[in-house]
C-alpha cells in the first residue's frame, strides 16, 4: 500500500484593489470550490472565463498556491490554450498589483492579452469559448552586452576587426541572470602552442573580478586535449559586459597526442570558478 501525497485546500481571497460585486464573488467561490486540492508547494492557475474585446482577449483566472508561506509574484508568463492543447496566446505579466497571497490561498485576477500576444488569428478565438491556462517557466535573461576593449585590444585591432568582434557579441545567445559565459572566436596554432581568443560575458548584476580561469580544450573528436588554469590577476568584467582575452596552451601540457583541430571547443571548469 502506498501513501498518497498530502493535499491542501486553498482559501479564496480577494484583492483590496479590485472592487468585485458580491454576486461575482459568489461565482468565483463556486469555481474555486470545484477545483481539486493541491499537493504541497504547488503554484497553479485556473482559467474561469475568456472574453474577446477590441484590443485582444481578457481572461479571468484564479491563481492559487499551497506554499506554507506568503507568496509575492514578480513576473509570470501565462499561456492560453484551447481544449486540445493548441496555444492561443502568451504574455509576460508584471504581477506587482496582484499583491501578496497568504499561505495556501487563491485569488482571482483579470489578464489582458493584446493583439500582439495572440499566437493565432483573432478570428479563431471565440467569446466565452472553453479554454485552459498554464504557467510557462520564466527565467530572467540578459540579452544586451556592452563590448569592452582594453587599451591593448583597442590598439591591436583594426576598425574592421573591432566591428567583427562587436557583431559577434550582438549575435550570441542571451544568458540567464547570474551566469558567466565564455565563447571562443579565433584559434591560432604555432609549433609550440595554441592560442585561443575568447569573449567572456558577465550576466551578474554586479562587477566580477576573475583571478583564475580554468579552461578545458577539446578537439574535433570531442576528446579533451588539456585542462589548464590561467591566473589573470585582477581581470574585472563589469555587469552586462563582454570582454575579449587571449589564452595560450603550451603543447607540453597536452594530454592527447596529435589532436585534430579541424574544429575545437572550450569550456570553463565550473566547480573551480
Amino acid at each position: 500500500m502506498t501513501n498518497s501525497p498530502k493535499t491542501y485546500k486553498t482559501e479564496i481571497d480577494f484583492s483590496v484593489d479590485w472592487d468585485i460585486p458580491t454576486q461575482e464573488k459568489y461565482i468565483f467561490q463556486f469555481y474555486h470550490q470545484q477545483l481539486e486540492d493541491l499537493e504541497a508547494n504547488q503554484l497553479h492557475v485556473h482559467g474561469v472565463k475568456l472574453y474577446t474585446v477590441d484590443s485582444g482577449i481578457v481572461v479571468t483566472a484564479i491563481i492559487r498556491h499551497s506554499l506554507p508561506k506568503k507568496l509575492r509574484l514578480d513576473q509570470v508568463v501565462l499561456v492560453v490554450k484551447d481544449t486540445e492543447g493548441k496555444e492561443l496566446a502568451k504574455k509576460q505579466f508584471d504581477m506587482q498589483l496582484f499583491g501578496e497571497l497568504e499561505p495556501c490561498t487563491a485569488r482571482p485576477w483579470n489578464f489582458l492579452f493584446e493583439m500582439e500576444d495572440l499566437l493565432v488569428p483573432y478570428e479563431e478565438i471565440e467569446n466565452e469559448m472553453e479554454f485552459e491556462m498554464a504557467f510557462e517557466y520564466y527565467e530572467k535573461v540578459v540579452k544586451d552586452f556592452e563590448l569592452y576593449l582594453d587599451e591593448n585590444w583597442s590598439n591591436g585591432l583594426t576598425e574592421d576587426q573591432k566591428k567583427i568582434v562587436h557583431d559577434l557579441v550582438s549575435t550570441l545567445e542571451p544568458l540567464k541572470e547570474n551566469e558567466i559565459s565564455i565563447v571562443g572566436f579565433h584559434f591560432h596554432e604555432s609549433e609550440d602552442a595554441v592560442t585561443i581568443y575568447i569573449i567572456i560575458r558577465n550576466a551578474f548584476s554586479q562587477d566580477l573580478t576573475i583571478e583564475n580561469l580554468p579552461i578545458q580544450l577539446f578537439d574535433a573528436t570531442a576528446e579533451m586535449v588539456c585542462k589548464l588554469g590561467f591566473p589573470l590577476g585582477q581581470f574585472t568584467i563589469a555587469s552586462k559586459q563582454a570582454r575579449p582575452i587571449s589564452l595560450s596552451f603550451s603543447k607540453e601540457v597536452f594530454q592527447k597526442e596529435n589532436p585534430d583541430f579541424s574544429s575545437w571547443k572550450i569550456e570553463m571548469v565550473p566547480q573551480t570558478l
